[in-house]
């Protein structure tokens, strides 16, 4: 018997969705760095992922000696630089659209409103993507690329709010995270749900919006609309390298 309760063959190689098990296991090693979790040790990897601790050190072998991994004078370990390099890669080849447009037809899907992205440009705001609502009576008076300065909107708010912007409203924004706007305040007759997108280092990327006649948003329409748009948010966060717990509201 092995040290810690392993045997000295290794453990079954194809993993239980069809993949490698060994490969699975180190890319845990990797993943239980998330969230701002930048050293850690041999224990705490074990408690993170799950593994066996000389399972673990199996695998940090070639993790370190491919750069995936550093060991520290203490012992502990953190991300290598291979892991940036190919962070650096995906960045340069990554398609906001491409992962956003999915999000939003889902989203239209799900509400049957029209869903679109809204991100920060200097003081104003823009409509990158848009994905109209099937129905005939819908918000079709904006199109993407339409801007509007930074103001007292419910997407503003939402924005600035996730930007870092102090100030007790913020403070409420953040803690609710979705906002409501019956009606909108920048387009007559139109409401509105707003809920944020983070992307890498907690920074935020814009806001999802639904939006359409303010005569279908009603309570239950709304509070349907609100779990979507958490849930398409939460989901293309993660996507986009954020992490999702932060989108989960402290007060409704």
């Amino acid at each position: 018997m092995e040290a810690y309760g392993e045997t000295s063959r290794p453990q079954a190689e194809v993993g239980g969705q069809g993949g490698v098990a060994a490969l699975e296991r180190g890319l845990a090693i990797l993943g239980a760095f998330a969230h701002g979790r930048a050293v850690l040790g041999l224990a705490e990897l074990a408690t993170a992922t799950g593994l066996y601790k000389s399972t673990i050190l199996r695998l940090l072998t070639s993790l370190l000696r491919l750069g995936y991994m550093q060991r520290l004078d203490d012992g502990r370990y953190r991300l290598g630089a291979t892991v940036f390099h190919l962070g650096r890669i995906y960045q340069g080849s990554f398609n906001l659209r491409e992962a956003v447009e999915p999000v939003l037809r889902s989203l239209m899907t799900r509400t049957g409103e029209t869903a679109s992205l809204y991100v920060r440009d200097g003081d104003n705001e823009v409509c990158l993507h848009r994905v109209p609502s099937a129905n005939p009576v819908r918000d079709a008076g904006l199109a993407e690329g339409d801007r509007f300065p930074i103001d007292g909107s419910a997407c503003s708010q939402v924005i600035s709010a996730f930007g870092g912007a102090a100030g007790a409203e913020y403070d409420a924004i953040r803690r609710k995270v979705v906002m409501v706007a019956r009606p909108s305040r920048r387009v007559p007759g139109v409401a509105a749900v707003v809920c944020p997108v983070i992307g890498v280092d907690q920074k935020p990327v814009g806001a999802l919006i639904l939006s359409g006649p303010e005569a279908r948003f009603t309570d239950a329409a709304v509070a349907m609309m609100r779990d979507a748009i958490l849930d398409e948010a939460s989901a293309l966060t993660r996507r986009l390298g954020g992490n999702p717990g932060s989108l989960v509201p402290t007060q409704v």
